[in-house]
């Protein structure tokens, strides 16, 4: 498994798709980030971000689970590299490697991406005190929908050689999803999408807000968490894994 992983920096090196996945998390970052900064905002940034983050997440992680997928897999289909790879390591062990390099990429932006939001509340001086516990907490739920959405781009990218296919349902999913999260009302449909679990596990709910009021009155708490759900997410992880996988053996590549 090392050598595949090893053999599939080499052949990415030169794409930059590390430094492609960098830029998206930057400019994710640019949008969470920006703002105005007075005293109401500063009283509870850190809680703020908690309430604001996961539908920047639904928006940002699957374009770039999109963007790492596809150029991971489009090289072999480009030059039918697939038959070659499968001569000297069998395709359950392709699929992982590919699968597992893709995924780290993902996890090290969203670990940057949190250290930063983090650094971020410290320099601007947030004076709420810092909830470890719960940004360890908003961690966990942003990196588990996150494996559940780039699994299933990572499907699409390596059974179809036009990468245009993925890219499409996966756009498409990224505003369902990004819609749903303005429906709380209907939780089904959060619940029902890939793209929507980033919002099935938002714990952080706004309350107080008004019109006339605005910030003034608002406050933030910590919500009741689906931990069923969870649960589930996490079984849609293994279990679109086990198909995908199961396909690709059987695949005339």
């Amino acid at each position: 498994m090392i050598r595949l992983l090893k053999c599939e920096y080499k052949k990415t090196k030169n794409r930059y798709i590390v430094l492609t996945a960098i830029i998206i998390t930057i400019i994710q970052l640019c949008w969470a980030l920006y703002g105005s900064y007075n005293e109401e905002t500063l009283s509870f940034g850190y809680m703020i971000f908690l309430y604001q983050l996961p539908l920047i997440n639904s928006i940002f992680i699957p374009i770039l689970a999109i963007v790492v997928s596809s150029r991971l897999c489009d090289i072999e289909h480009k030059g039918i590299m697939f038959k070659q790879l499968c001569t000297i390591a069998p395709k359950g062990k392709i699929y992982d490697a590919k699968l597992i390099y893709g995924l780290s990429i993902i996890i090290v932006c969203i670990l940057m991406s949190w250290i930063v939001i983090i650094a971020f509340g410290k320099y601007m001086g947030f004076k709420d005190e810092f909830p470890l516990n719960l940004y360890l907490l908003y961690l966990l739920f942003t990196i588990i929908p996150s494996i559940s959405v780039y699994i299933f781009q990572h499907i699409l990218a390596i059974f179809f050689k036009n990468q245009a296919i993925g890219f499409f349902v996966g756009v498409i999913g990224t505003f369902a999803g990004m819609f749903s999260m303005f429906l709380p009302s209907v939780p089904a449909l959060r619940k029902s999408l890939l793209w929507g679990h980033f919002g099935v596990l938002q714990f952080v709910g706004m309350f107080g807000w008004s019109k006339e009021t605005r910030m003034k009155n608002v406050r933030f708490d910590v919500m009741e968490i689906d931990w069923e759900f969870f649960v589930v997410i996490i079984f849609i992880c293994v279990f679109m894994y086990a198909v995908g996988k199961v396909l690709f053996t059987k695949k005339d590549v």
